[in-house]
């Protein structure tokens, strides 16, 4: 009898020793230190001095109640960049990746070597990347300018400076959706495809009608990921163009990074940046998912 209560307790338990150690990982990394930047967000600290409680005079500042403005200014100047940054790259990483991933499942002869291809960029790190596409972009020496055979100052001015991030952050981010992709397109029913072709459907409506429909938790789940992606963009504009010319490419991101370590060293001041960023990440981001899960219904 007491054999089978262990029995009956070890299945329950079972389940949650396998959640466990993400719930451990998750506490320790992710719900502790989103607590302390609450609590630091109300306080003034910098690594040195004992904590002084600040009350909402960090968040006073953001929004221009309090001070010169100049901080406020600074930080809604990054977040709109950041918008910037999100409103075009995001349709980009997921419009392009959904034409490539049809190319190349098509293409069943070098399906393997073209995934490889576009996925490569993904796995190096974004320090490599913008290394890499500084020696392409180069006013004088680049390859670019070289074969174009003109002096475009791609990082030293504007607009050539956004359109560089945006060529440079679509290489490197296109292969991760595009492997989403061919998981997804190959999931989609074959003999649905079938009969849609046999009943005269062209090749845009069976995709707009069985391959996306078929696709959409696919969709939804890279359009979320892409959207947060694209609104922690901060390697392109610190390594590439170090947030210039005159900041016009600095982001949100690099702006509580400046905060918090770049020589001003006010991490109270930084945990308020992130908290009302991360406010406007999340709604942008609920925005997102509710409109795919709107559609999700309709259909």
């Amino acid at each position: 009898m007491q054999e089978i209560k262990v029995k009956k307790l070890f299945r329950r338990v079972t389940p949650y020793l396998f959640v466990a150690p993400f719930m451990l990982l998750f506490l320790l990394f992710g719900l502790v230190p989103l607590v302390m930047s609450i609590v630091i967000s109300f306080t003034k600290f910098d690594y040195v001095s004992p904590m002084e409680w600040n009350h909402f005079n960090n968040y006073k500042l953001l929004f221009g109640i309090v001070g010169s403005g100049a901080v406020a200014k600074s930080f809604w100047n990054g977040v709109l960049h950041t918008l910037l940054f999100v409103a075009v790259e995001t349709p980009i990483l997921i419009a392009v990746p959904m034409g490539v991933a049809l190319l190349v499942s098509r293409c069943k002869a070098v399906k393997k070597f073209s995934m490889g291809f576009f996925y490569f960029p993904t796995i190096l790190s974004i320090t490599t990347v913008c290394i890499l596409w500084n020696f392409l972009l180069d006013t004088n020496a680049g390859v670019i300018n070289h074969y174009l055979g003109k002096a475009i100052p791609w990082i030293t001015q504007m607009p050539y400076a956004w359109i560089s991030i945006f060529m440079l952050s679509s290489w490197w981010g296109i292969g991760g959706n595009m492997v989403l992709y061919i998981a997804g397109i190959a999931n989609v029913p074959q003999d649905l495809l079938e009969a849609a072709k046999l009943d005269g459907a062209g090749a845009a409506t069976r995709f707009f009608r069985i391959t996306l429909p078929c696709m959409r938790r696919t969709l939804i789940y890279t359009v979320i990921m892409t959207t947060i992606g694209s609104f922690n963009m901060l390697g392109q504009s610190q390594v590439l163009t170090a947030g210039g010319p005159n900041y016009g490419t600095t982001t949100g991101m690099m702006v509580i990074y400046d905060t918090a370590f770049g020589g001003a060293n006010n991490f109270g001041r930084a945990c308020a940046m992130s908290i009302v960023f991360g406010l406007i990440m999340f709604g942008f981001t609920f925005f997102a998912y509710r409109l795919q899960i709107a559609d999700d219904g309709e259909g």
